[in-house]
């Protein structure tokens, strides 16, 4: 018989709906049924959890991660996995997208044949299992190799490919079916033929390190790109003569965009204006973090490179920007600070927005009936207290 687990809440954001006084019934890894405590009966042997003075939101989905906690998915190991999801449990996140960065032939299929073991393992687990110890992976985001040299931003340039469907299905193989998002540059020759490709597999493609006039980035969505990989940064600049990528981006309801929102990144006037002009429903927010994400100011590994940490902002050795150092928790409060909406408004932006980028919209970023249990616990400054992942409680 499957355990049973009645969570109360003062409030519950589901996210599109706002629950005063309300319950959260959780059968196993899953939610049973989620309404005002007047309307949901606890059944009885169920386990009370009371959080009357708390938030219930849905657990957090980044779709752009590299590590963190001195650790770089790159390694592909069971323990940097599990250190990673330790730490993004701790900030409210519950899933994400293990991210890539360009590197060797070899570096790349190791590290996707490492971690597409490790995520059919965590997506097996068994409900209660002690090994959900933090935030799953539940996909494999290949950022790069296939972007332009000219907007790499902390991709070596010797890794750097040409676009190729041989060498994406090799991946691709390598992985063993978990790749859902490839980072491209459009405008690169044999893009959109790879980014055909790459549809007929099943992956979503970015748009993203590229320099692509705003035809070029018209095309890709047209050819169903999904979104802009952390919209401004490693671009084509903007200008009212040469819109660019970043103007076929703002200007198209059809995709969506990322952004870091550390304001470091992306200063607070543009991300307003990217507000303006995406909406919420079509804004995402990633973290981008590298393994300096939770460390102290130094040296830290970013692929087969090193990145250097001073004062939580992470650079390369020529100065670029590389990465960051925050979690989705406070990219939130940042966005709400940044734009004046409330934390309830900007909430799909790291809970259902990119759980619909890798399909996932029914399963996770939503507290509802049959989603899985993955929750975050706040309290009244929309601080993480306690994360529940498949109905585990983490922290």
């Amino acid at each position: 018989m499957k355990s049973v687990k009645a969570i109360i809440a003062g409030t519950i954001y589901t996210p599109l709906e706002e629950i005063r006084n309300g319950v959260i019934l959780v059968e196993g890894h899953r939610i049973a049924k989620v309404g005002p405590r007047d309307q949901v009966k606890i059944p009885q042997g169920a386990a009370v959890i009371d959080y009357q003075d708390r938030t219930v939101v849905p657990g957090f989905i980044d779709i752009h991660i590299h590590g963190a906690v001195g650790c770089d998915l790159m390694e592909a190991t069971p323990e940097a996995v599990a250190a990673v999801g330790k730490y993004l449990a701790r900030h409210g996140t519950t899933s994400y997208a293990a991210t890539t960065v360009a590197a060797s032939l070899d570096r790349t299929l190791n590290a996707a044949k490492g971690l597409g073991e490790i995520i059919r393992t965590s997506n097996s687990l068994q409900v209660g299992s002690d090994k959900i110890t933090g935030a799953q992976p539940v996909c494999i985001h290949l950022e790069g190799p296939f972007l332009n040299i000219k907007r790499r931003g902390a991709h070596p340039a010797s890794q750097i490919q040409k676009p190729s469907t041989d060498l994406l299905a090799r991946f691709l193989d390598a992985a063993g079916g978990t790749v859902r998002i490839l980072t491209l540059a459009p405008e690169l020759e044999g893009a959109l033929a790879l980014l055909e490709f790459a549809r007929s597999k099943g992956l979503k493609v970015g748009i993203g390190h590229s320099n692509a006039t705003y035809e070029e980035a018209k095309s890709a969505i047209e050819a169903g790109a999904t979104h802009a990989v952390h919209c401004f940064n490693a671009m084509r600049p903007f200008q009212h003569r040469d819109a660019g990528i970043i103007g076929a981006v703002l200007t198209d309801d059809r995709i969506s965009a990322e952004l870091i929102c550390d304001g470091i990144h992306v200063e607070p006037t543009a991300i307003r204006l990217l507000v303006r002009s995406k909406g919420i429903e079509r804004l995402i927010l990633v973290s981008d973090s590298l393994s300096g994400a939770g460390m102290p100011d130094g040296n830290y590994r970013l692929g087969n490179f090193t990145v250097h940490v001073a004062s939580g902002v992470c650079r390369t050795v020529d100065g670029s920007l590389a990465g960051s150092t925050i979690m989705l928790d406070a990219a939130l409060r940042n966005l709400s600070a940044f734009t004046g909406l409330s934390y309830r408004e900007c909430l799909p932006c790291i809970t259902t927005n990119p759980a619909r980028i890798l399909g996932l919209e029914k399963q996770k970023g939503v507290i509802a009936p049959r989603a899985d249990a993955d929750l975050a616990v706040l309290d009244q400054q929309f601080y993480v207290t306690q994360t529940y992942v498949r109905g585990r409680p983490v922290l």
